[in-house]
């Protein structure tokens, strides 16, 4: 069964699609603002119970990620890579904004292979489904 949480105010949803596996899903149109990627990252930490996780992180439809929020995602060390998962020029231009992170960044328009690549930075004791 998956763990769904509210985060941002409501902006976002974080999915627990397996012990270090997250999804993250933006409202369409959001503006993610510093004090919302604080609020993901924090309740990101308490649903993988603070061990370093990866994510896959569904920004198609959001407007900017602020140069605040761009600082809070890059700077966190407890994630081991993020997929960013997006489908239009924009959303590419979006997720090349995060590249330089302390941890592994890539852009995706399919989703199976966003998955498929974030499970090679997962432990392999972690890959079964929650």
């Amino acid at each position: 069964m998956q763990v769904k949480v509210p985060a941002a105010d409501g902006k976002a949803t974080l999915n627990l699609l397996g012990p270090r596996l997250l999804r993250l899903t933006w409202t369409p149109g959001t503006e993610v603002q510093e004090a919302d990627a604080r609020d993901v990252l924090e309740k990101s930490l308490l649903l993988v119970h603070h061990v370093p996780y990866a994510i896959l992180v569904d920004m198609r439809e959001i407007r900017i990620i602020t140069v605040g929020a761009r600082a809070a995602y890059g700077s966190e060390e407890m994630v081991l890579a993020a997929a960013m998962l997006g489908h239009t020029p924009v959303d590419r231009v979006i997720a090349a904004s995060v590249q330089h992170s302390v941890h592994k960044v890539q852009f995706f328009t399919d989703e199976s292979a966003a998955l498929d690549w974030l499970t090679r930075y997962l432990p392999a004791s972690q890959l079964h489904p929650v």
